[in-house]
């Protein structure tokens, strides 16, 4: 039996004699307190306590906890009740933020727009780049699904003391446990789902805005446009000015002669080959980044909200947005613009509109190593896009972030197979812990506590069960895996027998872990 605190709405507070008192903690969840208790004599002011909103007290921690269901059982002589609580965390579903907030905004920003004005507050760890949401908002929501936005967005964790939130990229303690199969664990079970397996996935930045009118109020025809657009991904080369690779003056000077009209490198030439203006840009604008006479930078405008350069070797020739990279400058060159209107006033009669495919600033494939055909071959996650990112780079590495590209992997053991099995090692376990299990392949993983359930009450007969949840398994580790299944099976014997360790492991041989 273990007494746990009891408090009514109304302030009312006593003690319910429960037992199988679990406490369930989950990584990116809510914990839970579940209990059962007989409607005794001893019981009697605590059942009529039983009610919603009715807050359970976790004696051994201080955790709060509210009552979410309750099922009494009748027996011969008395009821019995089957209670599960929900922790009291969960009351920011009470809130509703009515308001939205939008755009670039700093994670301390976010967590003081959902707790303001409630008994929440919260703490963040260490340092989180803000999070561009573009066209997203925060709020409209209830405030429990606000945090999980906010969570999604940042790429963060979160854990409750009571109402207070801590906030932190990942939670936990690193190398917290070590446990080998029939050395210091037993009973380990082992669950791999291969079917959420993704080794491919296409991506889109920010969308350019495009004007699909006819006339010159978009800045020009689209021909110089067009015939620019087909160099994108063209290799960036120093001093090369022809499609095998050029620098950015090669490339304007290249679209230039091919529409009739003589330009050459460098920057410092091409900045004096017209007049110059500002915002709003149109077609065939040469755009120059550094003070005049001396610039270091020139790309071509492609529309008034577009342009495309020869930007470096690692991106070679771009088509990005203007407000990306704003240019210092632009240089109207009054030959191009004359054969811009021209063809512009030709077309306009035949077409008020023209229909344009949708133009990024920015998109890409990302391959998983396991992509190839030798290993698991291609298997498309859905299309990733992004209305924030104009950067080819930061784009493949959200790709990369969002593939799924292994299996999901749980261990799970009975806490009762562990506990106090060998006094030289001190193993602590909490949601979010890292630390070693050796699999029933013989090889160390490094797992991480996803869910436990403890039971808090020291006569029970259940079982504590842990679950090592979700490993991330690189291509080396997966094919270390295989090798070693492949030669267990060749020795005459089963993935199961492959904990057997030569030479034999003793507690000296693992390394103690402070707790």
């Amino acid at each position: 039996m273990l007494s746990l605190p009891i408090r009514s709405p109304a302030g009312d507070v006593t003690a319910v004699h429960a037992y199988d008192v679990a406490v369930t903690d989950t990584l990116k969840s809510y914990p839970t307190l579940n209990f059962s208790f007989i409607a005794n004599e001893d019981n009697e002011v605590a059942e009529k306590m039983i009610a919603p909103r009715t807050i359970i007290t976790d004696p051994t921690t201080g955790q709060q906890y509210r009552i979410a269901t309750s099922n009494p059982v009748p027996t011969n002589k008395y009821r019995v009740y089957a209670v599960t609580t929900i922790h009291i965390a969960h009351d920011l579903h009470d809130l509703y933020l009515d308001n939205t907030i939008t755009g670039s905004q700093s994670l301390k920003a976010c967590c003081d727009f959902l707790v303001s004005g409630s008994k929440f507050s919260y703490s963040i760890d260490g340092n989180i780049s803000d999070h561009d949401f573009g066209s997203d908002t925060l709020g409209n929501a209830h405030g429990d699904d606000v945090l999980s936005s906010i969570a999604e967005a940042f790429g963060i964790e979160f854990w409750f003391d009571n109402t207070t939130i801590h906030l932190a990229t990942k939670i936990g303690k690193d190398n917290s446990f070590v446990f080998i199969d029939k050395v210091n664990a037993s009973k380990i079970q082992v669950s791999e789902d291969y079917t959420t397996i993704e080794t491919a996935i296409k991506g889109t930045g920010k969308e350019i805005e495009q004007d699909n009118t006819g006339g010159d109020s978009g800045g020009g025809s689209g021909a110089v446009a067009s015939f620019a657009r087909q160099y994108a991904g063209t290799p960036y080369v120093w001093g090369g000015n022809t499609p095998s690779g050029w620098d950015c003056s090669g490339f304007v000077a290249y679209v230039y002669n091919h529409f009739g009209i003589p330009m050459r490198q460098p920057t410092t030439y091409e900045e004096y080959q017209g007049q110059v203006v500002g915002p709003p840009y149109q077609e065939g604008d040469m755009l120059f980044w550094g003070p005049r006479g001396d610039t270091w930078h020139v790309a071509l405008a492609l529309d008034s909200n577009t342009l495309e350069m020869a930007a470096n070797p690692d991106r070679g020739t771009v088509i990005q947005a203007i407000s990306a990279w704003p240019p210092d400058f632009g240089v109207r060159n009054a030959q191009m613009a004359a054969k811009v209107q021209g063809s512009s006033s030709d077309d306009s009669s035949t077409s008020d509109t023209i229909e344009q495919q949708p133009q990024y600033t920015c998109q890409g494939e990302y391959y998983s190593p396991m992509a190839d055909d030798s290993k698991w071959g291609k298997i498309w996650a859905d299309p990733f896009t992004s209305d924030t990112i104009t950067d080819e780079n930061v784009l493949k590495d959200a790709m990369k972030a969002q593939l799924h590209d292994y299996p999901d992997i749980e261990y799970t053991m009975d806490w009762v197979s562990f506990k106090n099995n060998l006094s030289d090692i001190n193993n602590e376990i909490a949601v979010g812990n890292n630390g070693w299990l050796r699999d029933r392949f013989g090889i160390d993983v490094n797992v991480r506590v996803q869910s436990f359930t403890q039971y808090k009450d020291p006569t029970t007969t259940q079982t504590d069960t842990i679950t090592f949840g979700n490993k991330i398994f690189g291509p080396d580790e997966w094919n270390s895996r295989n090798e070693a299944a492949k030669s267990a099976i060749s020795n005459g014997g089963t993935s199961r027998q492959t904990h057997n360790i030569t030479p034999p492991v003793t507690a000296d041989d693992i390394p103690v872990i402070g707790g």
